[in-house]
Formats: C-alpha cells, structure tokens, sequence
C-alpha cells in the first residue's frame, strides 16, 4: 500500500524534492496518513488529495483533503496522544 497526494484538478502527484509527476510509481510514497496531512499542513498545500494504492488498483481509494482537516491534524494528534 502507498499513500500519495494529488491535485485533483491536474491529477498530478508530489513526487521527491516537492515537485510533482503525472506518474503514482514516481510519486512519494508518505507511508503513513498522518505523515501526508502533516506535509499538505506544513506546505500549506490546498487543492489536494489523498490517494491510497493498492497493488491491485481495484481497491485503491481516494480521499479529498477539506482545508478544515489538514489544518486540524495536529490538534488531533496531540489530542489523541494525550488519552
């Protein structure tokens, strides 16, 4: 499984050095959900998305990133830490 991020619009992936690539097999593989939210927070990305691949691709799932979300992910974390 890779976790991605794309712009919905050009369907274009960030790929290493924070440039982006029509290519998912180039793109950067964040491993983990919460390590993208904090990268679209720390680039102050809008307009993107989370991808999640499959190597079967018939279960790959895109998830859109509300603005809302990415901006709250590390009260979330911190909140969840504390529990």
């Amino acid at each position: 499984m890779r976790i991605l991020l794309q712009n919905p619009e050009t369907k274009l992936y960030i790929c290493p050095k924070e440039n982006w690539t029509p290519s998912a097999h180039l793109a950067h593989d964040f491993h983990h959900s919460q390590k993208a939210l904090d990268f679209v927070r720390r680039q102050n990305l809008k307009d993107v998305q989370l991808v999640v691949r499959f190597e079967d691709s018939q279960w790959d799932e895109i998830v859109p990133l509300p603005l809302v979300v990415a901006a709250l992910a590390p009260r979330v974390s911190a909140q969840v830490g504390t529990n």
